[in-house]
């Protein structure tokens, strides 16, 4: 009877799992959730894996510097590793996300097994790895598996509240865990470690608070490790990075990429499967909102608040109460410096969209704005929508200790319903799933197999006009080039600093009436071959073949654009220009 009630458990846990998988979409040698962050971040892979096992820069872009990635370095260098033994890029970036993946379902179920049986655990598991705030960001690359692993960051914390350890073996393992658990969220993604810091740093507290039998051994060891494993993590990630601070955006950024009220209630239009076919969706688009699509796309979170809310109200203890506090605090750092609802664009700014909300625009102001200007870590935290992953984690968390009371009944319901209301539309999400893959094929084809054709092995290489290039990350390692440009800005920014200046004199995104003379001299010393790409090195990466739905410019209308330019070059004598269907090629003559 025991090995069938584990079996059980195992074939309920499996299925979930499978769930997942399906809701993602990611499976090795057949579908990948997304192109064009997955060509960036396979870029640095195949860069490291180049450099050796024990190489964690990208030497083949973003020269003449070693190029750290910011963020995703655990996503990153697995798929090194599956590509040094010869996967393609595209599959191995799948298989880490499968990886990540069945950590995440591992730890959110340990998670909900510190209160439920292991089969309503697994479901409580899928629930939240199916939340949209999970698998639509999926373009946002390792984000996606940050908000994944939220619940496992928390493991080790949750664990010495709720079962505290007995044995030195016990002790050290969840120490190690705790130490791992924060080193893997810093690299991983910035605004998750956040979270992870926030959240634990008030749930200890709470334990605290609630706990005054356990207190002084959360004094003594759990207030301690706590600490430590956090400045381990920023100190790890400063000495791989070179620093923690970035530019500091304006408050007409966290303006833009505060959620609006409307958009946590109503979902958008082609998200939800289920809310399109009753119709309880509406459209929206950057003409009319503010910020990104990843704002409004992401961040439905109606079940998830019902049945949270309701969980609140019916257990009432103080571990509760403080579990309340997380989320309503990260709700309030969610709306960003001031309360939207419904808030549109107006029909005069329509026409030349722009992410950012003036302030003249918003409603009232929340006060948050104190804590994004001054405060380290938050001043980075741009989007500030995102905060609702820490809402959610609380909200799931309180829906759990909600259905381990004895009076709970029909428990497996209450999950189950917020996991159908959250499902995209299958056959849409794996279309474009397949799709990225058939792309990726595509453009290996189209782009990769043509620059081969044309660029010498290692010779340093410029692709003009630069800018955010993130599908230079892709091809540079593939075609065994040092390239100047990098994806990412981040990246970019700290890549430029070292550019010759010969280089740094080129505006970024322009053709100027100096371009040419520019392109000689930079010929001269500083660069073997200049490039001048007919598609869009940023947007070619997220879409190709490029197409009238997406937002840049096609190769035929960039070659005509181009095209003064490119004659002017030719006509300089001591300048070879190479015709392309897709590029131009410019070299100095020998």
């Amino acid at each position: 009877m025991i090995l069938d009630v584990r079996w059980r458990n195992r074939l309920i846990a499996l299925g979930c799992f499978a769930i997942v998988l399906g809701v993602h979409a990611a499976l090795p040698f057949l579908a990948m959730p997304t192109l064009g962050q997955a060509l960036w971040t396979t870029g640095f892979s195949a860069s490291f894996v180049r450099g050796g096992l024990l190489n964690l820069y990208a030497h083949d872009f973003g020269i003449p510097t070693p190029a750290p990635i910011v963020f995703g370095l655990p996503g990153a260098y697995p798929a090194g590793l599956a590509i040094g033994a010869g996967m393609h890029p595209g599959d191995a970036y799948a298989l880490v996300l499968c990886l990540w993946l069945a950590v995440a379902f591992w730890g959110a179920a340990r998670v909900a097994k510190l209160w439920l049986p292991a089969p309503l655990a697994s479901l409580a598991a899928a629930t939240w790895l199916t939340l949209p705030l999970v698998w639509n960001h999926a373009h946002y690359s390792m984000l996606s598996m940050g908000f994944a692993l939220l619940p496992t960051y928390h493991l080790a914390l949750l664990t010495l509240l709720r079962r505290p350890p007995v044995t030195r073996r016990q002790t050290v393992g969840l120490a190690v865990g705790y130490a791992l658990a924060a080193s893997v969220a810093v690299f991983m993604d910035g605004y998750t470690f956040v979270f992870f810091a926030v959240g634990a740093s008030a749930l200890l507290a709470a334990g605290l608070w609630t706990q005054p039998d356990q207190r002084r051994a959360l004094l003594r060891f759990g207030l301690p490790l706590h600490a430590l494993s956090l400045a381990l993590a920023v100190g790890l990630y400063r000495a791989y990075v070179g620093h923690t601070t970035f530019y500091q955006e304006p408050m007409e950024a966290f303006r833009g990429w505060g959620v609006d009220l409307r958009f946590l209630v109503l979902p958008s239009r082609g998200t939800h499967w289920l809310a399109d076919a009753v119709g309880l969706s509406e459209p929206r688009s950057t003409l009319e909102q503010f910020g990104d699509a990843s704002v409004w796309q992401t961040s439905f979170l109606l079940p998830l608040l019902l049945a949270g809310g309701w969980a609140a109200w019916r257990t009432r203890a103080r571990f509760t109460l403080a579990v309340v506090a997380v989320a309503l605090f990260a709700g309030w750092m969610a709306l960003g410096p001031s309360v939207k609802y419904h808030h549109l664009r107006p029909l005069a700014l329509q026409a030349a969209p722009n992410p950012l909300m003036p302030a003249e625009l918003a409603g009232p102001r929340t006060g948050t704005s104190l804590l994004s200007k001054h405060l380290p870590g938050f001043k980075n935290m741009r989007a500030s929508y995102r905060w609702l992953g820490l809402t959610a984690l609380a909200l799931w968390l309180l829906v759990i200790v909600w259905l381990a009371q004895p009076g709970a009944r029909r428990r497996w319901l209450v999950l189950l319903g917020i996991l159908l209301l959250n499902l995209p539309n299958p056959l849409a999400k794996w279309r474009a799933a397949l799709d990225y893959r058939t792309n990726l094929r595509q453009l290996d084809g189209d782009v990769l197999a043509d620059l081969r054709q044309t660029l010498v092995p290692r010779e340093r290489v410029a692709f003009l006009p630069f800018g955010n290039d993130f599908l230079i990350n892709y091809l540079a390692p593939q075609l065994d080039i040092r390239a100047y440009n990098i994806g990412g800005d981040k990246n970019l920014a700290q890549a430029r600093l070292a550019w010759p200046a010969t280089l740094q004199a080129f505006p970024m995104l322009q053709v100027d009436a100096d371009f040419v003379p520019r392109v000689h001299a930079l010929l001269q010393h500083d660069a073997d071959a200049v490039v001048l790409p007919y598609f869009d090195l940023l947007w070619a990466a997220h879409h190709w073949p490029c197409g009238e739905q997406h937002l840049a410019k096609c190769p035929p209308q960039i070659a005509a654009d181009l095209a003064p330019t490119v004659r002017a070059l030719a006509a300089l004598p001591d300048l070879k220009v190479t015709l392309r269907p897709r590029y131009a090629l410019v070299r100095k003559l020998r």
